[in-house]
């Protein structure tokens, strides 16, 4: 349930100066967040519908008025209000918000 901590933080995209841009990189990063066909990631990662994602949540990232990394933004599910998160500090109160334990 703390798929925050095990997939994002555990793995130290943020807090390591790891090259994200490197093959055997993002190959580690999908082993030890459970993906099943790293090679598949990968490829999808160099082609046109994830560049657009990109495109796309940067848009979106612009419009919230991100200003930082990680920035996360959350849909309350019992009040449909979207509220934004940024930093480590957070991740706490983004578990609760989610309905996930932190540990």
């Amino acid at each position: 349930k703390q798929w925050y901590q095990r997939r994002v933080r555990g793995l130290g995209l943020y807090s390591r100066d790891i090259d994200i841009t490197d093959g055997d990189n993002v190959r580690g990063f999908a082993a030890a967040a459970g993906v099943a066909d790293s090679e598949a990631l990968l490829e999808f990662s160099r082609g046109p519908e994830a560049r657009q994602q990109l495109i796309d949540n940067t848009t979106e990232a612009l419009e919230s008025k991100c200003f930082g990394a990680p920035w996360y933004v959350v849909t309350n599910p019992a009040t449909g209000r979207r509220e934004k998160f940024i930093g480590h500090d957070r991740d706490e109160m983004l578990g609760w918000k989610i309905g996930n334990e932190y540990k």
